[in-house]
C-alpha cells in the first residue's frame, strides 16, 4: 500500500493522494486476478464435478440415471443410492449383484444391492470371525470361534442367501489362535483351503488346513507367513505365496519358473494363474500346469491393485482398469478417479466406493 518509511510530514498531502491511489489500483488488480481465478477455477471445478457425476450414474442398459432423483423412472432400478457402514468389514458383492455383504460386530449382514435394505444378519452364539461369498452361487461360508484358555473352537458353517438355510460341517480347535487370513474353495470339487493365522508373544505362524468333500481336516503347511492364496477349481491344487515372493505348489513343492520375484494376482475359469512382476509392475505371466504359457507386458507400471473373481484376473490403474484375463489384455474396461476407489466386479458390472463411502455401480466396456 505504498513506502511508509520515506514520507515526511510537510508533503502529508501529496502522500496521502499518492497512497490513495495506491490503495485503489491494488483493489482494482485484485478484483481482476478474482474474475481471472474465477473464470479459470471454476469450469474446472465443473468439469471434475461433471467427471464424477457421471461415473457415478449406473450405465446399466445403455441408461445415466441420477441415484438421487425422485422421478417415477423404470431406469432408476438400475442405480444405487447405498452408502457403506463405515464400520462394515470385508464388504463382498454376491456373484449375480443381487446382495452385499459384510462383518459387523461380528456378524454378517446380507442387504439388497438396489435398494440398500438389509434383508437378514446372521449371528450365533459365538462370535462369528471370517466369511466368504463364493464366486459362483449366492452361498456364505462362514467360521464362528469359540474362545478357550489356550486354544480356540472353530466351526465352518454355510448360509444359503436365497433359502436362508443353514448348515453346520467342520469343527476344529487352533491353538494360538489368532485369526482366519484367508480361504480358497472349488465349488467344483468341493475342497476348502484355509489360511490360519497363530500367534504368540513371541512369533506369529500361518497353518493351511485342507477340508476334503468327505469333511475330513489336514493340515498342508506351516512355519511361515503367506501373503496370498488360491487353489485350482477342476483339480485339486493349492498354490500360496510367503513374504519373500516365494511360490509354492501343493505342500510344499516350489514354483522355481520366474527370473524376477512375482505375486500371484489371480485365477481365470480355465485354472490359468497369473502372476505379475513385483518391481517394476509391468509384466503379467500367464501359467498352467507349473508352466508360463504366456507374457503380458503392460504399458504402465502405477499398479493401485489387483482383484480376482475365479474368472476374470483386473489390474487396477489411478484411472482405468485391465482384464489381463480378457480376449484383449490391453484393452481398457473401467474408468476410475481419485474420488472412488475399486470394489469388485461381477459379472459385468464394476463396484466402486466414493470417499463418503458412497456405492457405485457401472457397467464395464469389455461386454
Amino acid at each position: 500500500m505504498g513506502k511508509r518509511s520515506g514520507a515526511k510530514f510537510n508533503d502529508e498531502p501529496k502522500k496521502r493522494k499518492k497512497k490513495g491511489s495506491k490503495v485503489f489500483k491494488f483493489f482494482r488488480y485484485m478484483f481482476i486476478y478474482m474474475i481471472i481465478g474465477t473464470l479459470i477455477t471454476v469450469p474446472t471445478l465443473m468439469y471434475i464435478d461433471k467427471f464424477i457425476y457421471n461415473l457415478s450414474q449406473s450405465s446399466i442398459n445403455g441408461n445415466i440415471v441420477d441415484p438421487n432423483s425422485n422421478k417415477n423412472n423404470a431406469t432408476l432400478t438400475n442405480a444405487l443410492n447405498i452408502k457403506i457402514d463405515e464400520e462394515a468389514e470385508s464388504v463382498q458383492y454376491s456373484y449375480d449383484n443381487k446382495y452385499y455383504t459384510y462383518l459387523k460386530d461380528s456378524k454378517i449382514y446380507v442387504n439388497d444391492l438396489e435398494t440398500g435394505e438389509n434383508l437378514t444378519i446372521i449371528e450365533d452364539e459365538s462370535p462369528i470371525c471370517y466369511f466368504n461369498l463364493l464366486y459362483d452361487k449366492n452361498l456364505l461360508m462362514y467360521f464362528t470361534e469359540y474362545e478357550g484358555r489356550y486354544a480356540s473352537t472353530l466351526t465352518l458353517y454355510t448360509y444359503d442367501l436365497d433359502t436362508e438355510r443353514t448348515n453346520e460341517f467342520n469343527t476344529f480347535t487352533v491353538y494360538n489362535f489368532s485369526r482366519i487370513k484367508d480361504m480358497s474353495m472349488s465349488p467344483i470339487i468341493n475342497i476348502i483351503y484355509i489360511n490360519v493365522e497363530t500367534q504368540t508373544q513371541y512369533s506369529t505362524n500361518n497353518v493351511i488346513y485342507k477340508i476334503d468333500l468327505f469333511n475330513n481336516m489336514s493340515q498342508v503347511r506351516s512355519g511361515l507367513i503367506v501373503e496370498e492364496m488360491l487353489m485350482l477349481q477342476h483339480k485339486d491344487r493349492v498354490y500360496y505365496e510367503d513374504t519373500k515372493y516365494n511360490i509354492y505348489s501343493g505342500g510344499y513343492y516350489y514354483l522355481d519358473i520366474f527370473d524376477e520375484d512375482v505375486q500371484m494376482i489371480g485365477i481365470d475359469q480355465d485354472d490359468n494363474l497369473y502372476f505379475l512382476s513385483t518391481d517394476p509392475k509391468d509384466t503379467v505371466y500367464v501359467v498352467k500346469d507349473n508352466e508360463v504359457i504366456d507374457i503380458i507386458e503392460l504399458s504402465d507400471s502405477d499398479v493401485v491393485t489387483t482383484y480376482t473373481n475365479y474368472e476374470g484376473v483386473y489390474v487396477i490403474y489411478p484411472t482405468y482398469i485391465l482384464n489381463v484375463a480378457g480376449e484383449n489384455p490391453y484393452k481398457r474396461i473401467g474408468k476410475l478417479s481419485k474420488y472412488v476407489t475399486f470394489e469388485a466386479v461381477k459379472d459385468n458390472i464394476m463396484y466402486l466406493r466414493t470417499t463418503e463411502n458412497q456405492l457405485i455401480r457401472t457397467e464395464l466396456l469389455e461386454n
